[in-house]
């Protein structure tokens, strides 16, 4: 595990956590997570017939991160693919990946995450748990029995390659940012919504607040910034014009407004929301989502799983009194 990383990590871990948190709270449950790392198995495999045993084994491995589709036959994928995990470039990749991420620590990770989920949701079974790297073919495959983690996309600043995606994407392709991501794809699960087509500006902030909700509740030792998203400061900035932002949404109709270009605008991922202000953040109805919900809690304290359930988004704006005052 990477230095800094461990640093930045208990850093927050500290910060986050009071003698009594919950964070520290793991639930008494029987959990053997189904934890494997195929990092070393695709680094080590010695010729393209060594290299199709692996993938017959590992069938989403070759579609979802080495894209088998887009070859013209079985034998010109394997080879192409061979010659990718063989190059010096790729190799140094790999090296890497070993450096910066703790599979131990993310197993470890992982495992509470499920514990915390297994608690609030018994009947919920746990998908087995894979790493893989590919050069960057995907980040994360992810079904009820199987999630696939591509580890190489999550190096943070330190690597010497990164994914070729956008800056404001980038940022959050980083270890700390890893877990939150897995345990947010989770939330889908158990996240009802009503789904008559055309959803509202407002029932997609509250969709995603829940998300946000659920992340947090289970990993509570987290900062907030680091399941949004955003770094400390864009965080404290929208707190300081959170009135300015909701007035910004009541005065401009946009609650319930159901057109799909304000949705990319003010829910979708975008580097930022000039619009709105020119250092406004990106996903910004996701955070005021997040933000309503909380409200919710503290009007309502409804049970963690009853909230989940909720589908009327403008009853949950009503009964939290959401009202922030411009600062």
């Amino acid at each position: 595990m990477n230095k800094s990383w461990i640093i930045s990590f208990v850093f927050l871990l500290v910060m986050a956590c009071g003698k009594d948190d919950p964070c520290k709270d793991i639930p008494n449950i029987d959990l053997d997570l189904d934890y494997k790392s195929l990092v070393d198995q695709i680094h080590s495999v010695e010729d393209t017939a060594a290299l199709s045993v692996f993938f017959e084994e590992n069938p989403v491995v070759r579609d979802y991160f080495f894209l088998a589709a887009d070859y013209p036959s079985k034998a010109e994928m394997l080879t192409e693919v061979f010659n990718l995990i063989k190059n010096p470039f790729v190799d140094t990749l790999y090296q890497q990946t070993k450096q910066i991420i703790n599979e131990a620590q993310l197993e470890q990770d992982l495992e509470i995450a499920f514990k915390r989920i297994k608690s609030y949701y018994p009947e919920y079974k746990v998908p087995k748990v894979q790493t893989v790297y590919s050069a960057f073919g995907n980040d994360v495959f992810f079904s009820d029995s199987l999630v696939v983690i591509g580890i190489d996309y999550y190096l943070g600043p330190e690597a010497s390659y990164r994914p070729n995606v956008y800056d404001y994407l980038l940022v959050r392709l980083t270890p700390e940012h890893l877990v939150p991501h897995i345990v947010q794809f989770t939330s889908l699960k158990f996240n009802d919504t009503f789904d008559n087509g055309e959803r509202t500006i407002l029932e997609e902030m509250v969709y995603y607040g829940k998300a946000l909700e659920f992340t947090k509740t289970m990993l509570p030792c987290l900062p907030d910034s680091l399941i949004m998203g955003y770094d400390s400061e864009t965080l404290a900035s929208s707190i300081r014009s959170e009135g300015f932002l909701w007035s910004y949404f009541v005065d401009n109709a946009l609650l319930y407004n159901k057109d799909p270009l304000n949705l990319t605008k003010y829910i979708d991922e975008r580097p930022g929301v000039p619009e709105i202000d020119p250092i406004c953040p990106g996903r910004i109805g996701q955070w005021m989502g997040w933000r309503i919900i909380q409200k919710y809690q503290e009007e309502k304290d409804l049970d963690f799983t009853e909230l989940m359930k909720l589908t009327d988004a403008n009853d949950i704006l009503l009964q939290s009194r959401y009202r922030p005052k411009n600062n």
